[in-house]
């Protein structure tokens, strides 16, 4: 399977896209992505409990684009 996300499927306007086999692999590239570039859109990011919800958040946006 192949995975992707983008940051407009988060609701954001920014070209942003990650794709791998993996979604742990998406989800991380993403959260490095959204920690470097987006904390102002999302306020805080800050505790592991706040990282563990935006890591699920960009885990649930992710889609599978082949089967």
């Amino acid at each position: 399977m192949l995975y992707k996300y983008t940051c407009k499927s988060m609701g954001l306007i920014c070209p942003f896209v990650a794709t791998d086999i993996s979604l742990e692999e998406v989800t991380k590239k993403a959260l490095e992505h959204v920690l470097e570039n987006h904390t102002k859109e999302f306020n805080s990011i800050k505790t592991p409990e706040e990282i563990q919800r935006m890591e699920q958040a960009l885990a649930r946006s992710t889609n599978v684009i082949v089967g």
